[in-house]
């Protein structure tokens, strides 16, 4: 299968912990060279990446840190219900590989999302 080398672009959450993601409504994931985000980004749903082969391994954003370590408020607003999940599964992440259909898969302690290019 073919390597996936960035998470760059629009993402849709399609599955979490091997089970479709079938809900009233959508969760949409962006990414760069090396972040993913819900949107706003401000309501800190971000973590770093990065990708070596079919390993990755995903961070909170340094620059959210403060230097006692604690993290700066956010926007406030309403998280969808499974996002938690979603970055749950991204913090355990160890692996990123394609899925037969086309997806990616990022899998790891026991938790995995799938997702699709939007």
């Amino acid at each position: 299968m073919a390597r996936v080398a960035s998470l760059a672009g629009e993402w849709r959450v399609a599955g979490i912990d091997g089970a479709s993601f079938d809900e009233p409504y959508g969760l949409a994931l962006s990414g760069d060279e090396g972040e993913l985000w819900w949107n706003p980004k401000c309501a800190g749903m971000w973590r770093t990446y990065r990708i070596s082969d079919s390993r990755i391994a995903f961070a909170f954003p340094e620059q959210l840190r403060r230097p006692d370590g604690s993290t700066p408020p956010v926007c406030t607003i309403g998280l969808p219900s499974r996002l938690p999940e979603v970055f749950r599964a991204l913090d355990a992440a160890e692996t990123i590989t394609r899925t037969p259909s086309n997806g990616i898969l990022i899998a790891g302690g026991g938790h995995s999302v799938t997702l699709f290019t939007q």
